[in-house]
């Protein structure tokens, strides 16, 4: 499958933007965080700009999420293993849920 710009620019900007809002952060913190403008967000999120490698990283950092989760539906090339497996889990979870496995995780680590 070739890749076309139209397909980078609409892949990003959806999961750039539903990252964004799982945190529950505004267009002016994230961008303010990541020492670009609003406006070069808003048309990353809206598909009508790509930014650039360095803004990408910056910001996949600032969320905490991995370029391949920006990507991840134009990879043709996955790995299958168990830490891909369970980030796919985590990521159907709910954040308040998440507190809830990370306390299960660290009581687990602690005390076995």
């Amino acid at each position: 499958m070739l890749i076309k710009g139209n397909d980078v620019l609409q892949v990003l900007g959806s999961n750039l933007k539903k990252a964004r809002i799982q945190k529950k952060l505004t267009q002016d913190f994230v961008a303010e965080n990541v020492n670009i403008s609003t406006d070069l967000l808003r048309n990353i999120e809206n598909n009508r700009n790509i930014g650039s490698i360095p803004t990408i990283l910056n910001l996949c950092n600032f969320l905490e999420i991995t370029p391949n989760d920006l990507f991840e539906p134009l990879l043709t090339t996955k790995k299958d293993t168990l830490d891909t497996k369970l980030t796919e889990y985590l990521n159907l979870i709910l954040q308040d849920d998440k507190e809830i496995l990370k306390k299960i995780i660290i009581h687990i680590d602690e005390n076995y």
